[in-house]
């Protein structure tokens, strides 16, 4: 697990996932019809999974001493939580009225840009 966590090829693909992911929270509008709204909410979980399944892989392969140790991998993995959080709040289908608190988990997902920081120095000078 080590090699995959620290691979290259891995974190190119965790990086496609995160700009994937980014342009999916950016279709979001008002009024939305209702098959854009269950494509995007399907593709939210897929991606959140994907995610969770990073957090586990990094986890396992570096240890949970080693990946505690980076400040940028606890962030990494509230993002993670909070995002599977919003999913299990959807699918037992706890209604908040006007949807701002999902709005705001949803938004909390987009701090996921910041890790594209970390590793595309050219996105890094721009931010």
């Amino acid at each position: 697990m080590f090699i995959v966590s620290t691979a290259n090829p891995f974190n190119i693909i965790i990086t496609i996932f995160i700009v994937l992911n980014t342009a999916l929270l950016a279709m979001d509008k008002y009024p939305i019809k209702k098959s854009e709204s269950d494509f995007q909410q399907s593709m939210n979980n897929i991606l959140s999974w994907i995610f969770f399944g990073e957090m586990i892989i990094k986890m396992l392969g570096l240890g949970f001493k080693e990946y505690a140790a980076d400040s940028f991998n606890l962030f990494d993995c509230s993002v993670v939580m909070i995002s599977l959080i919003e999913n299990i709040i959807d699918w037992i289908g706890i209604d908040f009225g006007g949807g701002g608190a999902i709005s705001a988990l949803r938004a909390i997902r987009l701090l996921r840009v910041f890790k594209l920081a970390r590793s595309w120095t050219s996105f890094r000078v721009l931010l």
